[in-house]
């Protein structure tokens, strides 16, 4: 009899047990369950943070490629002014010296307030000659160039298409650039034809107008160019 009431007495004693026991077990899983969905959601914010990090330094950097290089688009909007010449190089051979590259133009017409990048560089038709595009941007970058440091940098870009002063350029490493051109200025450049007759003789310029074509062309079919305009307007010999 003393025996079944200790088995007894033993028995209520764990059934006593049983709701903490239980109460204890379900409080832990729930902390694991609430830690196991901390972790992961830190973890997704995680990769997507790095997501867009990598994004960002993909589009703040440059690309480079074989058959050239491309400036990122951010630094090709913010250059006002942008200009294209040749060399006589293949693009692979260029590519370590892009920094030396862009000093060199800098020294040769670089004004105060402003610096010069290349913007591309890409292999033309031959694969021995490279086609080079650079701008040129103020510094820093979030003030305009302002109207006398572009006076004096469309005065030689003017003359550098005009053929009136060369490109000087590391002879070493990039040789000698050919077929200057200008793609973009502030409002626009003007050029004045060569004329066989003095300054002085040259009549008031009434009207104007533009065409989508480059300097260069114009002037390479400036005699068709001249031509068409005087039958267009119906003109006299001497008005044009």
């Amino acid at each position: 009899m003393g025996k079944l009431q200790q088995d007894h007495h033993h028995h209520q004693h764990q059934n006593s047990c049983n709701p903490t026991c239980f109460s204890y077990t379900t409080c832990l899983s729930l902390l694991l369950r609430i830690s196991l969905s901390s972790r992961l959601k830190a973890g997704l914010i995680s990769l997507l943070t790095l997501a867009l990090l990598v994004s960002g330094i993909f589009w703040i950097l440059p690309s480079h490629h074989k058959s050239g290089f491309d400036a990122s688009d951010a630094i090709k909007r913010s250059a006002p002014v942008q200009a294209y010449f040749g060399l006589h190089k293949p693009v692979l051979e260029l590519f370590p010296h892009i920094g030396r590259l862009e000093y060199d133009i800098n020294a040769e017409i670089g004004v105060p307030d402003t610096k010069v990048a290349v913007l591309s560089m890409h292999q033309s038709g031959a694969s021995n000659w490279t086609d080079i595009v650079f701008g040129v941007l103020s510094d820093p970058i979030n003030i305009p160039i302002n109207s006398v440091s572009l006076s004096l940098l469309q005065s030689s870009l003017i003359q550098l298409f005009l053929q009136q002063s060369n490109l000087t350029l590391t002879s070493a490493i990039f040789g000698q650039p050919s077929m200057f051109e200008i793609l973009k200025f502030p409002g626009g450049v003007t050029v004045v034809p060569s004329q066989s007759i003095s300054i002085w003789q040259i009549p008031q310029i009434l009207f104007k107008f533009n065409l989508n074509n480059s300097i260069s062309d114009i002037e390479e079919n400036f005699a068709q160019f001249r031509d068409e305009l005087r039958f267009g307007l119906h003109l006299r010999p001497y008005e044009v």
